[in-house]
């Protein structure tokens, strides 16, 4: 599959897609990464600053933290990259800094409720600004676990292909439906920066 945007304005917001990153042994790389991090029960958000507990009636699924260290250097720099590009055609936030990397796993039953990403901070106190997903498990392999992004009456899912990633605001309201069959698996991400204005 050949590198290329997409991008999908839905009612007042723009949401970049981007294909072709990762070929597929790339992507089993990730996944083959991700398994061997401890995994561990997903949080929900607490206040401004700190995340709160577990809570399986909000959002229920497994998550494993891949960190910036030596050996993940290669996913890091290669979605570096497409951040930047990204950020610099549609979006034109002021960006410092990327979270460590979260690789998702919703099996049969997970989900996660309505949210947005941008009250959680990092490094500096920095807010979330600019969020993205990246589907790791081809579309076959599961049934349901459509990420749907809401801006208006009618919220719409986004791209269900293989090492398709997707860009959107962090502020944006979004929900992962319950997954009905199979496994998903996805890559997910924050890049944070100074304090909105």
């Amino acid at each position: 599959m050949a590198n290329e945007w997409q991008l999908y304005t839905h009612q007042i917001n723009a949401y970049a897609y981007y294909s072709g990153l990762f070929d597929s042994e790339m992507l089993d790389g990730i996944i083959e990464t991700g398994e061997k991090i401890k995994a561990e029960p997903a949080a929900v958000g607490g206040d401004f600053t700190v995340a709160g507990g577990t809570n399986d009636s909000i959002r229920k699924t497994t998550i494993h933290w891949i960190p910036t260290v030596e050996d993940n250097a290669w996913i890091f720099r290669k979605l570096t990259d497409v951040i930047l590009q990204a950020n610099q055609q549609w979006f034109g936030f002021d960006l410092n800094n990327i979270e460590n990397l979260q690789y998702s796993v919703y099996n049969e039953g997970d989900f996660y409720e309505k949210h947005v990403d941008h009250h959680f901070q990092g490094a500096g106190q920095y807010p979330r600004k600019l969020s993205f997903t990246m589907q790791l498990t081809d579309p076959s392999e599961y049934e349901g676990g459509e990420t749907m992004l809401i801006t208006a009456k009618d919220p719409f899912p986004i791209s269900k292909d293989r090492g398709t990633i997707t860009f959107f605001p962090s502020y944006t309201l979004h929900e992962v439906m319950p997954i009905t069959k199979g496994t998903r698996k996805a890559l997910v991400g924050w890049i944070h920066g100074p304090r909105w204005k």
